[in-house]
């Protein structure tokens, strides 16, 4: 063979060396592919977002987490079409299913309502992987606790309370009670202990400044305090979202969904109380058993709102007392005392607000309403102006309502239940003001087992030291299964649900006003 033939085999030969190599590399590339190696794992219970509110647990997935881990385009800080990034839209989806064990703690599954989830996300580089798993209460526990912040985050947004004054108008304040407990802290029964912890004090100062706008308002937060931030930072606090903008329709949705219509209860034709002779054809109240108070409450409520509008920033009921008329002296025939501990910008200041002459069947107004301002929180509480001489007095305080006619008798039913059919059927004010009050509890905690006896019959575990489960352990219908969300009961107990929040609301009505 010439020299020419060489160089023409030669080069023969390096085209097929060239071809082999390159279908060989197309077999590995497909067998890589084909076998998702090139996939990048999504491992699913590190991107579980444990939260708890009331003791019940939530396990959410961290979408944003994922979407940042994977260099995903993220559709909250650039517009995105989600129907181009299946995968997107496809984290987004993503839910966990938390099932409780017989034997205690929970089964965590990954899920998502999009059919064609896995293809979605393949067609983006993903796998998910840990997609199930099991915890301990421990673990949960954990979970929780890990994936606190610090400093913690807190949007101002979230713990507003939207009311309507005796004007009608909006009233915007901050929920303090959620707040403090958002913020974690360990804080002591003692209210003067209590006082001493900064952030305490930060968070009971807090208010909202609103400004009408043509078409909303404008809410600022604000305090009595000037170093408000710096006081909840060193308790590893930062508050976000601390000004904003609400539309009306947005204000008039918040005020619905807090303030949900309230079956009332019929009207009792003979009433459970006692009357004097010289009253009984007017029908004034000589005791307040089953009297529902709501909405004498509710008219007090009103006209403080009235009285202070946007400059208040919180209240506080410290005390209440009835007063039934013995003596010919007497101005009035009863009288009827909420004593509040009032939050503005200008700080504390004491409110007395009276009803005088109530009758069962009257509807009192704010206008009905006698206010004064008291210079300190022992006069304001003080009884000295009804005297012992011309009225009995029926002093009512940390929630607790007298009714001298049930002697301490037992409000829960065999079962341990203030409300068997509370499942199912709504409850009404007249069953909350009905209530046998023991000589162990107030109203306050009744209604407290009231609210978690639905949480309980629902198979919630609560923490091994909180009061209802050494309540609830007595009786063999209590099955704890795990945490059971709020979210879960209004999709199989809608009714329970409502009455989770009228309970809720008439809590906060005895508590605050």
């Amino acid at each position: 063979m010439d020299g020419k033939g060489k160089q023409t085999l030669f080069m023969v030969l390096t085209v097929l060396l060239c071809l082999v190599v390159l279908a060989a590399g197309v077999l590995l590339s497909y067998g890589y592919y084909s076998r998702g190696m090139n996939l990048r794992d999504v491992d699913m219970q590190k991107y579980a977002k444990v939260e708890m509110e009331d003791e019940v647990y939530t396990v959410s997935v961290d979408a944003d987490a994922i979407v940042r881990d994977m260099h995903l385009p993220n559709p909250k800080s650039t517009t995105l079409d989600l129907s181009r990034y299946p995968d997107v839209a496809t984290v987004y989806s993503l839910t966990f299913l938390v099932t409780p064990r017989e034997e205690g703690g929970w089964t965590i599954q990954t899920g998502s309502d999009r059919p064609t989830a896995a293809a979605d996300l393949r067609r983006g580089g993903l796998k998910l992987v840990n997609t199930e798993w099991t915890w301990t209460e421990t673990d949960m526990k954990n979970a929780y606790r890990a994936g606190l912040e610090y400093p913690r985050k807190l949007s101002m947004k979230k713990y507003v309370l939207c009311n309507k004054n005796s004007m009608d108008s909006y009233v915007l304040t901050v929920d303090h009670e959620r707040l403090l407990r958002a913020c974690g802290w360990d804080l002591p029964e003692d209210e003067d202990v209590r006082k001493a912890h900064t952030g305490y004090r930060a968070v009971l100062s807090l208010g909202y400044y609103v400004t009408p706008l043509v078409e909303g308002f404008l809410v600022e937060t604000s305090s009595t305090l000037e170093n408000v931030y710096a006081m909840l930072l060193e308790n590893g606090v930062k508050l976000t979202d601390t000004t904003w903008t609400y539309t009306m329709a947005e204000v008039e949705a918040l005020y619905e969904e807090q303030h949900p219509p309230v079956e009332e209860p019929a009207p009792q034709t003979e009433p459970a109380m006692a009357q004097s002779g010289e009253t009984q054809g007017q029908g004034l109240l000589t005791s307040l058993y089953h009297f529902d108070q709501t909405p004498a409450r509710t008219a007090i409520r009103l006209a403080k709102e009235q009285r202070y509008g946007a400059s208040l920033q919180g209240s506080e009921i410290i005390g209440n007392c009835f007063a039934v008329a013995t003596g010919e002296g007497a101005a009035h025939r009863n009288v009827f005392r909420v004593v509040y501990a009032i939050t503005t910008a200008g700080g504390t200041e004491f409110l007395v607000a009276d009803l005088f002459d109530l009758t069962w069947e009257g509807q009192p107004a704010p206008a009905d309403v006698q206010l004064a301002v008291k210079a300190s929180r022992e006069e304001a509480l003080g009884t000295g102006d009804l005297d012992p001489a011309q009225y009995a007095l029926q002093v009512l305080t940390e929630g607790a309502m007298v009714y001298p006619e049930d002697g301490g008798a037992e409000p829960f039913d065999q079962d341990g239940l203030l409300f068997p059919d509370s499942l199912t059927s709504r409850i009404t004010q007249g069953d909350v003001w009905s209530l046998a009050i023991p000589a162990d509890k107030t109203l306050l905690d009744l209604l407290g087992f009231g609210r978690n006896e639905i949480f309980a019959r629902c198979g919630n575990k609560f923490s091994d030291t909180s009061v209802y489960t050494r309540f609830y352990a007595n009786y063999p219908w209590y099955q704890p299964k795990g945490s059971v969300s709020f979210t879960t009961i209004q999709t199989k107990y809608p009714v329970a649900a409502e009455n989770i929040d009228f309970l809720k609301a008439m809590e906060k009505l005895i508590k605050e006003g």
